[in-house]
């Protein structure tokens, strides 16, 4: 897959992404259960949180590292719910649309794509989306 061919990718999975969370009534998307424990508004600014990781990972990779160092990832994912918790719905699409902006043009400006930037890109912006636009669905279902 190309530049373009992921881009495009992630415009498409976020836009179904956002199309599922605002299908679901407003009295439902602070609701947890989506995920264990996770609501709708989670899932949001999850997806808009490590969108913007990955921004800072693609500038990495454009400085010439390898992509970041490794961290307790678990301990981050329940720091990220707790800090998107403390958001409203605007700031949460207005942070998450900068991250995404960053990540789009950080991917763009890459004078190549490596294996480890199209691992990364796809799997914090349209894999990610995609599961979890899934999840949202089917909580929105039931």
């Amino acid at each position: 897959m190309d530049r373009n061919e992921m881009l495009a990718r992630e415009e498409t999975a976020w836009r179904t992404f956002v199309d599922a969370v605002e299908a679901l009534p407003e009295d439902r998307r602070d609701e947890p259960g989506v995920v264990p424990g996770w609501s709708a508004k989670d899932l949001a600014w999850h997806n808009g949180y490590w969108v913007g990781y990955v921004a800072d990972v693609l500038e990495a990779i454009a400085g010439g590292a390898d992509g970041l160092p490794d961290q307790d990832w678990d301990a981050l994912n329940e720091q990220v719910i707790l800090d998107g918790r403390a958001m409203s719905w605007e700031e949460i699409w207005s942070r998450s649309a900068e991250n995404r902006a960053r990540a789009r043009a950080a991917l763009g400006s890459l004078p190549e794509v490596t294996p480890t930037a199209i691992e990364e890109f796809s799997g914090e912006t349209y894999e990610h989306y995609e599961e979890h636009a899934a999840e949202v669905a089917a909580f929105a279902a039931v």
